[in-house]
C-alpha cells in the first residue's frame, strides 16, 4: 500500500512539473515579464532563466523522475497525459481563445503552439532514450535458467571426494534422460488456444491504438475553426466583457483586451472606418449595447500617455480605448478638416512587453525630432 501511495505521489508531482514545463515553453513572458532594467542589472537576477526557461523546467522534471524508483513508468504516467490533453485542447483554444495559442503581437513568443512543438520534441526524444537507447546500452542481466535434467547421486556424493586429476580422467557426466512417446494432444490444443488468444489480444490492442490515434489526429486537424468574419463577430462580443474592482471601477477582462486589439487590427487592415462618421463607427462597433458609464470610459478622447508611444508629435485622435489596467489596446483615427469623416484608423498597443514598449517609444521620439529639424 505504501509503495502505491509513493508511486501516486511521484506521478502527481511529475504531472505538475510537466505542466510547469509546458507553461514555461508557451508563456515565458507571463511568468517572468521582460524588464528594460534587466539589461543593466549587475550580478545574478531572475531574468537569467527567462531566455531558456523551458530548459530549466525540463531539467527539474528529469531530475525528479530520475531520483526515485520506477522511473520510466512515472515519466510516462506523468508527462504523456499532460501532452495529450494539451494537444487535444489546442484546436478548441484556437477557435475560442486564439491569444492562448498564437501571438497577438509580433514581439511575443509563439504561445501554446510553440510550447506544444517544444514539448513534442522533448517527448519524442525522451521516449526514444527510455525505450531504445537505455535498454540497448544497459540491458538487463541474463539469468541462467534452471536445469530440469536429473543428476546422478554418485556425482553429488560428498562421501566419495575426488581430486582434479580423477575428475579430469573420468568426468562422470550425468546421462541425459529423454521421454519419447505419443504427443499429448490435449496439451497441444490448449497451447495453441493460449497462443491464438495472445495474438488476438495483441491485434485488438494495436487496432484500438490506431483508432485512438486517428481520432486524435482528426480532432486536432478537423475541429471547426471560425472564418475571419466569424472571428470578428466573436471578438466584437467579447471585447466589451468587464470586471468590477473592489473600489467600483470597471475594467476590461484580459481576454477582452486581446479581442479588442484583434478588432482594431481588422479595422486598420481593411480600412473599415474609411469614409464613416464617428457616429457610424460607433454603430459599427455596436457601442449602443454597452452600458452608458463604461461607454464613456471607452470613448474618452483626452490625451493619454502610453509607455509604447510618445504622442507629442502626433495629430491623431483617440477614438476607442480598452484596458484591463495593465494591457492597453487603443484605436486612433485621423479625420478630414471638418472632422465629420474618418480617413485613417490606427491601432496602438502597450503593456504586454516593457522592453518592446521602451524600444518603440524611443524610436518614435527620435523619428519625431528628426521631422522637426
Amino acid at each position: 500500500m505504501l509503495s502505491k501511495l509513493i508511486f501516486f505521489f511521484r506521478v502527481l508531482i511529475t504531472v505538475l512539473l510537466a505542466l510547469l514545463f509546458l507553461c514555461c515553453a508557451s508563456f515565458p513572458d507571463s511568468i517572468i515579464p521582460p524588464d528594460p532594467a534587466a539589461a543593466y542589472a549587475e550580478g545574478f537576477t531572475i531574468h537569467f532563466f527567462h531566455e531558456k526557461m523551458w530548459f530549466w523546467a525540463m531539467l527539474l522534471l528529469e531530475l525528479w523522475v530520475v531520483l526515485g524508483p520506477k522511473r520510466n513508468r512515472v515519466w510516462f504516467c506523468g508527462v504523456l497525459p499532460v501532452f495529450i490533453l494539451a494537444l487535444l485542447a489546442w484546436p478548441v483554444l484556437t477557435a475560442n481563445f486564439p491569444e492562448l495559442t498564437a501571438a497577438t503581437h509580433s514581439y511575443q513568443n509563439g504561445m501554446l503552439t510553440e510550447g506544444l512543438g517544444i514539448m513534442a520534441i522533448y517527448v519524442a526524444a525522451a521516449s526514444t532514450v527510455r525505450l531504445v537507447l537505455t535498454r540497448h546500452l544497459f540491458p538487463a542481466p541474463d539469468t541462467d535458467g534452471e536445469s530440469s535434467g536429473e543428476i546422478e547421486a554418485s556425482v553429488l556424493d560428498s562421501l566419495q571426494p575426488r581430486t582434479v586429476e580423477e575428475i579430469a580422467a573420468d568426468p562422470q557426466r550425468p546421462a541425459p534422460k529423454f521421454m519419447f512417446g505419443e504427443a499429448d494432444m490435449e496439451r497441444v490444443v490448449g497451447f495453441r488456444a493460449v497462443i491464438h488468444h495472445y495474438f488476438r489480444q495483441k491485434r485488438v490492442r494495436l487496432a484500438c491504438l490506431i483508432i485512438l490515434l486517428l481520432l486524435g489526429f482528426g480532432w486536432v486537424m478537423l475541429y471547426p475553426q471560425p472564418t475571419e468574419e466569424q472571428a470578428l463577430q466573436r471578438d466584437l462580443q467579447r471585447m466589451f466583457d468587464t470586471r468590477t474592482l473592489p473600489g467600483g471601477h470597471t475594467l476590461a477582462t484580459p481576454s477582452a483586451v486581446h479581442a479588442a486589439y484583434r478588432v482594431m487590427s481588422y479595422i486598420s487592415r481593411h480600412e473599415a472606418f474609411g469614409g464613416l462618421s464617428p457616429q457610424q463607427a460607433e454603430q459599427w462597433l455596436h457601442l449602443e449595447q454597452v452600458p452608458t458609464a463604461y461607454r464613456r470610459q471607452l470613448r474618452d478622447e483626452r490625451d493619454i500617455n502610453l509607455p509604447s508611444v510618445d504622442s507629442m508629435f502626433e495629430s491623431r485622435q483617440r477614438f476607442l480605448t480598452v484596458t484591463d489596467g495593465r494591457h492597453w489596446a487603443v484605436l486612433y483615427i485621423r479625420t478630414n478638416a471638418e472632422g465629420d469623416k474618418i480617413n485613417v484608423a490606427e491601432v496602438q498597443d502597450a503593456g504586454w512587453n516593457a522592453v518592446a514598449d521602451e524600444e518603440r517609444r524611443r524610436f518614435g521620439m527620435e523619428f519625431g525630432r528628426d521631422r522637426l529639424r
